[in-house]
């Protein structure tokens, strides 16, 4: 059996304070966490649903949005949803949502509601790929040239030493990423044991010398990450 760990449970840091919530922050006439619940509860696959939060008053209102969103749909929501308080790092709340899967959910997705314009295909493409025991992440090639500094620069404008990498192998990862929920919750408890501090999901199969395949999405799946990126996220909405 599959099941999704939706994360919830940033603390948006980079939203400067100038909204309170991003998931929860109106996208056209819906938001970032309910557009994300609706493209996964679509995926019949998925038989298990765990969701991370931050607080027990941030849960309230995903639970509200939650339920608004189930009174629109054609069928009621048939699969299991857990609520998981999320820890201190991302992959805490990883690690917090992999344990509360029961025995039976053998392999698992895990995506960040901060990008609510990842489509049901996608997901299923994903879904059919953990299934045959493969690790997979979407992701798309780097298209502009790609530059390394060589060395300390005291400011962006100084000149100073760099030098051209080869883009060609060069990916941009996004999420959903998902792999068997065993190598998931033994490599992110080899990077626990290791102090290793993990940006994604894919990196802790990598520390157990696992291959990943890369699903490029051929549509927009950007991040909210800044106020700035509602904007661009309104205008996705729209089209």
């Amino acid at each position: 059996m599959i099941g999704a760990i939706l994360l919830a449970a940033g603390s948006g840091s980079r939203m400067q304070g100038e909204i309170e919530d991003k998931l929860l922050y109106p996208i056209g006439s819906s938001n970032a966490f309910s557009l994300c619940c609706r493209s996964f509860l679509q995926v019949r696959e998925i038989d298990y649903l765990v969701i991370t939060y931050r607080t027990a008053t941030q849960l309230l209102s995903l639970q509200d949005s939650w339920d608004k969103l189930n009174a629109t749909l054609e069928k009621s929501n048939e699969k299991h949803v857990l609520w998981i308080q999320g820890g201190k790092e991302r992959q805490d709340s990883v690690y917090a949502g992999l344990l509360a899967f029961p025995d039976e959910i053998t392999h698992v997705l895990v995506h960040d509601c901060a990008r609510p314009f990842i489509r049901t295909q996608t997901i299923l493409d994903c879904v059919h790929e953990v299934a045959s025991d493969r690790a997979i992440t979407v992701a798309r090639p780097l298209k502009d040239t790609l530059r390394l500094r060589t060395e300390n620069f005291a400011h962006p404008l100084n000149p100073g030493a760099t030098k051209t990498l080869n883009r060609s192998n060069h990916w941009l990862m996004e999420t959903p990423q998902g792999a068997p929920k065993s190598w998931l919750v033994k490599g992110l408890e080899t990077a626990k044991n290791e102090n290793i501090v993990l940006t994604d999901d894919m990196a802790a199969v990598e520390l157990l010398g696992h291959p990943i395949g890369l699903l490029e999405p051929n549509y927009p799946n950007p991040k909210i990450t800044t106020p700035d990126d509602f904007a661009y996220a309104q205008f996705l909405f729209q089209s």
